[in-house]
């Protein structure tokens, strides 16, 4: 159960002081580390998941840009669609999550945003739920706050480190506990993904 909240947990837009504020090491092992925050007023921890890989930045824009080619790196993730480019450094997503009895399926619509910067060849992905863009789907429960960096800063030619943080609300019927356990385990298995994915 702890993997169904993997869509809820993705792809989504985080204020800069969501990045600034002090985060907790919670895991550390293969190279990726995983932290997790306490947000005042808020009963979900945001996390942040960071490691070196062997990829370009280049590299990593094509995924970001075609998950609906790899929806197998993020847990439970049942589609991923792309629903409008409206232009090169923006576009729209449609997410769905399968998650097991007695957990209601999550979906979600995002907006992403790519922002390249020139002088030092770093990517910043800023996502955002946008709940209303579809009709809602019966007995699946759409996310409607989502908010998530993806960073991407080079190393040297030919690795980076990647950055991922998300603060994300479930919503529906998800005991808190279990949406705090997600917060680890999703954004690990989604870099071990990743890394299976798209290195040798």
């Amino acid at each position: 159960m702890i993997r169904t909240l993997s869509l809820v947990l993705l792809l989504i837009g985080v204020s800069p002081m969501l990045i600034a504020q002090s985060w907790d090491l919670r895991k550390d092992e293969d190279g990726i580390k995983v932290f997790t925050k306490v947000n005042a007023g808020h009963p979900f921890e945001s996390f942040k998941a960071e490691m070196k890989i062997d990829l370009t930045v280049p590299e990593i824009t094509q995924f970001l840009k075609h998950m609906d080619a790899h929806p197998e790196a993020f847990p439970d993730t049942k589609e991923i669609r792309i629903l409008e480019r409206p232009n090169d450094s923006t576009q729209i997503q449609y997410a769905y999550t399968d998650a097991p009895w007695p957990v209601s399926d999550r979906d979600g619509v995002y907006k992403l945003v790519f922002q390249y910067n020139k002088k030092t060849g770093q990517l910043v992905t800023k996502a955002k739920a946008l709940p209303k863009y579809l009709p809602e789907v019966e007995d699946v429960v759409r996310i409607a706050l989502s908010d998530t960096y993806w960073i991407a800063t080079p190393i040297d030619e030919s690795s980076i480190k990647l950055e991922y943080i998300v603060h994300a609300d479930p919503g529906g019927n998800i005991p808190e506990w279990l949406a705090n356990s997600a917060a680890v385990d999703v954004p690990f298995d989604t870099f071990t993904n990743i890394r299976k994915a798209l290195t040798p």
